[in-house]
């Protein structure tokens, strides 16, 4: 894949999931940051749409870590796809 081909691919998949957290809709924003990670090496946009998800939707005083799921299952998410990819690509 050329680098303009995968920068524009980049730039769709942060701005379909941008808008999928925009509007709460968390089953298309988890698919679409596994395709990222999957497709990117360095695809941390994914944790900051997480963080920002959880500012947006479920960050409510006195929850404690539940209030930010949204960035701990991103980062949970980023973990097993990573891995999953170093052992499947080799």
């Amino acid at each position: 894949m050329s680098t303009n081909v995968k920068r524009a691919f980049r730039i769709f998949v942060d701005i379909a999931i941008g808008i999928s957290v925009i509007f709460g809709w968390w089953f298309l924003a988890i698919p679409l940051s596994a395709v990222g990670a999957w497709a990117f090496s360095y695809f941390l946009e994914a944790i900051a749409f997480g963080f920002i998800f959880d500012l947006l939707f479920g960050a409510v005083p006195g929850m404690g870590l539940a209030a930010y799921s949204g960035t701990i299952a991103t980062i949970i998410i980023l973990v097993i796809v990573v891995g999953s990819r170093k052992v499947l690509r080799k």
